[in-house]
């Protein structure tokens, strides 16, 4: 009997050993399972973009657009900037208002706004001093000239609620019989929208403003524009949250009601460094580059520009040197046009808009006779020329030669600090232009300078 209880206890014994093997064999494959997941999890949302090795050429890793890190860039003081901005793929979201195919077509016969920034900074840190006085951190281009990301997504806000909806400018004019360009005096446009056109000044990421602030080169990641931007201690950031193309992409994504048949923004472009961040010009001597570099370059930048194309993006002429036009002479302007003509009209397509750099252009002497140096301009084409002015303007100019001339509002550092009144009402009316529009609100305290601080800045320099 005792040697049965014996028996029978060891047997239970080598029961429970295996049952308790199962259990922890169990709880490993389990274990396993839920770190591969999270494994998987992690590399879906981090991808390490490498640049290709191919000189002059980006290959963005097929990824969700979330922004690489690999170590952190490194500030204006020479200090590691502990934390890169982080950025994330278009995310479909239900949109928000009427689809466009819904809303109802009337004639338009107001008059269309027209504004502009540059490219934005989005790495602030790398933008904006710290170690200097106040007048000098507002006398910064990256302050004067730019807008921040933040800032900018606020003025998409803004407009949108404004009911304003983006139309391209090539839609608002047209070419009579005489060829000469006229502003339609209506056209068809959704009821109960304000068409706007938004243009942006220098998207070609010049060289020597590498490593301030903005991005380096617009890509392609998995079909859609993006970003790249290498930092000087080599950490790369490509995404979709760092520059205005990819973010009015997907704003519109999200508010289909905000663009008219597809439209986006204007981009204004020079030639002297390329466009787009693609060093395209000519060969010269001492740049250290050859023609075999420069062709790598253009067959580059070609898909990203028609992928702009395809997405509702259109360009303008910003002339190839970016000069005081004003104070041109019709040689100085002949070998810009012409130039801006050979090397870039090739890229980016023929263009009738012409947008004067710094809003310079030439007056006519008499106000009859059109100066030479606009005659030149008008020799390659050009109908609609672009100033700026926070008033709106837009009208034909028989004095340089039947071309339209309209000003452009300055959405820029300038603005938030100064043009708050100015962007108050429509000419001739009560009706306000951009009543959800305020710049103190929207005033991004990454420009390192407090608000009120900067106007006081502002005005000191400029002695008012």
């Amino acid at each position: 009997m005792a040697a049965n209880r014996n028996m029978k206890s060891g047997n239970g014994l080598k029961v429970m050993i295996v049952v308790m093997l199962a259990i922890i064999v169990g709880l490993i494959v389990i274990i396993a399972k839920v770190s591969s997941d999270n494994k998987v999890e992690r590399n879906n949302n981090t991808v390490i973009n490498e640049p290709s090795q191919e000189p002059g050429v980006v290959t963005a890793a097929p990824a969700t657009g979330d922004a690489v890190s690999t170590d952190a860039p490194l500030n204006t003081d020479g200090q590691p900037v502990t934390e890169v901005p982080a950025t994330s793929a278009p995310t479909p979201v239900p949109p928000t208002a009427v689809p466009p195919s819904e809303l109802k077509l009337v004639d338009y016969t107001g008059h269309v706004e027209h504004i502009f920034t540059h490219s934005l900074v989005a790495f602030p840190e790398l933008a904006y001093p710290t170690d200097c006085s106040d007048v000098d951190k507002v006398k910064n281009t990256y302050f004067i000239d730019c807008i921040t990301v933040p800032e900018f997504k606020k003025i998409l806000d803004a407009l949108y609620k404004d009911g304003y909806m983006l139309v391209n400018l090539n839609y608002v004019f047209e070419i009579d019989g005489n060829g000469v360009p006229q502003l339609k005096k209506s056209f068809k446009f959704p009821e109960g929208k304000k068409p706007l056109v938004f243009s942006f000044d220098d998207t070609n990421y010049y060289s020597a403003k590498m490593g301030r602030g903005m991005i380096d080169k617009l890509i392609l990641i998995d079909g859609k524009v993006g970003t790249y931007t290498k930092h000087k201690d080599g950490t790369v950031v490509q995404g979709f949250d760092e520059e205005y193309i990819p973010i009015l992409d997907r704003f519109v994504e999200e508010h289909p009601d905000f663009s008219f048949e597809g439209a986006k923004g204007m981009i204004c472009v020079t030639g002297f460094d390329g466009i787009l961040g693609y060093r395209t010009q000519r060969v010269s001597d001492g740049d250290g580059r050859t023609e075999a570099d420069r062709q790598r370059e253009i067959e580059a930048v070609k898909p990203i520009v028609q992928a702009l194309k395809d997405t509702g993006w259109y360009f303008a002429s910003h002339s190839y040197k970016h000069g005081v036009m004003e104070r041109y002479s019709e040689a100085n302007m002949e070998d810009c046009a012409s130039k801006f003509y050979d090397e870039v009209i090739p890229l980016i397509g023929k263009t009738q808009i012409y947008v004067y750099p710094y809003g310079s252009w030439k007056r006519s002497s008499d106000g009859k006779t059109c100066p030479a140096v606009q005659r030149v301009l008008n020799s390659y084409g050009y109908k609609y020329f672009c100033s700026v002015g926070a008033n709106w303007y837009a009208k034909n100019r028989s004095d340089l030669g039947s071309i339209i001339l309209q000003d452009r509002a300055n959405i820029d550092g300038t603005a938030f600090v100064w043009f708050q009144d100015i962007f108050s009402v429509v000419e001739g009316t009560n009706t306000p232009r951009f009543p959800s529009i305020n710049f103190r609100e929207f005033y991004d305290d990454a420009r390192n300078i407090a608000y009120d601080d900067a106007v006081a800045a502002y005005k000191e320099w400029k002695g008012k």
